[in-house]
């Protein structure tokens, strides 16, 4: 099956622990973009599309950040889960996310060149 890429913003390989609705449920991001999010979860646990939810992200050297999204898609089978688009940050601090995001591709280069020296010394 084909699936057309409508994303708006590239997305991000991580593993970031974030609080949903308040600190009720701890989660984990395990991708993220300028826009939203996906946010790894168990069938039981996932909120209807199209409901608004309230996120508490925990950045590395920055420390929480709310935004509120709205839930796009429950994922695929083989990985559960939801899409979350970003809708408001607030105080400002989309300014703070938007430079944590301008971090990731470095972050992924030197992920993948710890990855190639790792493979090349267990040769």
């Amino acid at each position: 099956m084909f699936f057309t890429d409508r994303r708006k913003s590239p997305r991000y390989c991580c593993r970031l622990p974030a609080f949903l609705n308040d600190q009720e449920t701890h989660v984990f991001l395990c991708d993220l973009s300028l826009t939203g999010c996906f946010v790894e979860s168990t069938r039981e646990d996932l909120i209807p599309v199209g409901e608004k939810v309230s996120l508490i992200l925990m950045l590395p050297c920055i420390g929480p950040l709310p935004v509120e999204g709205i839930v796009r898609h429950h994922g695929i089978p083989e990985r559960p889960g939801m899409g979350i688009e970003f809708l408001e940050f607030p105080d400002r601090l989309h300014r703070v996310y938007a430079k944590f995001v301008k971090i990731l591709p470095i972050l992924e280069e030197a992920r993948d060149l710890y990855r190639q020296l790792v493979r090349e010394e267990e040769k």
